[in-house]
């Protein structure tokens, strides 16, 4: 079949299949989903790329339509131009975004955002900038004031403690129990000595009873006296009880309103609703990607005598996305 041909010839003609292959194969590697075919480009100017490295996937609705192709600084504008390949041929208005996502694990990706203008971008054109908000330092922003009002806490608390006069009352407390015993001890020495005068004193009163009939009207008349005043009192008192009970209402009143309206610590994070809808979104995700790794372990293992494993994992792990998708799997 190559009879005729010159050595020249095959050699030349093995060296352009082996770079034709190594082009390839090195476009393979790096993730390129067209290696062959043409793509368009777009620049984004970002004010910060939150972590971004080169090669990192665009996805559209979970599906991979890209590329970051290249990162570079502008040293005018301080802003990092970044270049993407679109392999899709996915219709991009002019005014769609290129949106910066950060997990909670750290990890970054791309979300083509598309627009809602009617002019569509060509290649070459420039996409705006779109970031996502860092979930963990929304997280640390509302839990920071109560971890400080808490460490406050604990140092007065602290600083309590160490006092030297209550370390003293402390040590004083075995010597205050043992006066009170001795104490105790001269009360009952004391009633022994004047159980006499008691016994005359019972005596007295029981010659006392005996006249009570005499003394009735006066008794009556002074317990009268004693219920009017014992009123007025009770009604004073229940005046001040009142006061206090309003007065201790109308605070918890005002703290009540604080947390409705999002005042305070615990009525931001009682009223975020963007901390927890972001929660609930980066525990979405942590599932799936949970459950990926589970079923398509070779698809994170970039070994070198595994490709054709990874390749399979891939295509089966992009496979059951699109069914969990079709099928509305959380």
């Amino acid at each position: 079949m190559f009879k005729g041909v010159s050595k020249e010839t095959k050699v030349g003609s093995l060296a352009a299949v082996a770079i034709t292959v190594l082009i390839l194969g090195y476009n393979y590697m790096v993730g390129r989903d067209n290696p062959i075919g043409g793509a368009r480009e777009f620049v984004i100017l970002y004010d910060s790329t939150q972590g971004l490295a080169e090669n990192t996937a665009v996805m559209y609705n979970g599906y991979r339509v890209g590329q970051l192709r290249s990162m570079v600084m502008d040293p005018a504008s301080g802003k990092v131009v970044a270049g993407i390949d679109i392999y899709n041929d996915i219709k991009i208005p002019e005014n769609s975004r290129i949106k910066i996502e950060a997990s909670i694990l750290g990890a970054t990706s791309m979300k083509l955002v598309l627009g809602n203008s009617k002019v569509l971008a060509e290649d070459g054109d420039t996409l705006l900038p779109m970031y996502s908000q860092d979930v963990m330092a929304m997280v640390n922003e509302k839990i920071a004031p109560i971890a400080s009002g808490a460490d406050s806490l604990l140092t007065h608390l602290n600083s309590l403690i160490a006092r030297q006069s209550v370390a003293q009352a402390f040590d004083e407390l075995p010597v205050v129990l043992a006066s009170l015993n001795r104490t105790v001890l001269e009360i009952q020495s004391a009633v022994a000595a004047a159980r006499p005068g008691l016994t005359s004193t019972l005596d007295n009163t029981g010659r006392f009873a005996s006249n009570l009939e005499q003394y009735n009207k006066k008794i009556e008349s002074s317990l009268g006296n004693l219920q009017r005043t014992t009123a007025k009192l009770d009604s004073v008192q229940l005046d001040k009880i009142g006061q206090s009970l309003e007065s201790t209402v109308a605070s918890l009143s005002v703290i009540t309103k604080n947390i409705e309206q999002g005042n305070g610590s615990l009525g931001k994070l009682a009223t975020d609703q963007v901390l927890y809808d972001n929660l609930v979104k980066t525990t979405k995700n942590l599932q799936v990607l949970t459950r990926d790794i589970n079923r398509y372990p070779e698809k994170y293992l970039p070994l070198p005598w595994g490709k054709g494993q990874r390749k399979r994992a891939k295509k089966a792990s992009e496979k059951a996305q699109l069914q969990d998708s079709a099928y509305g799997t959380k």
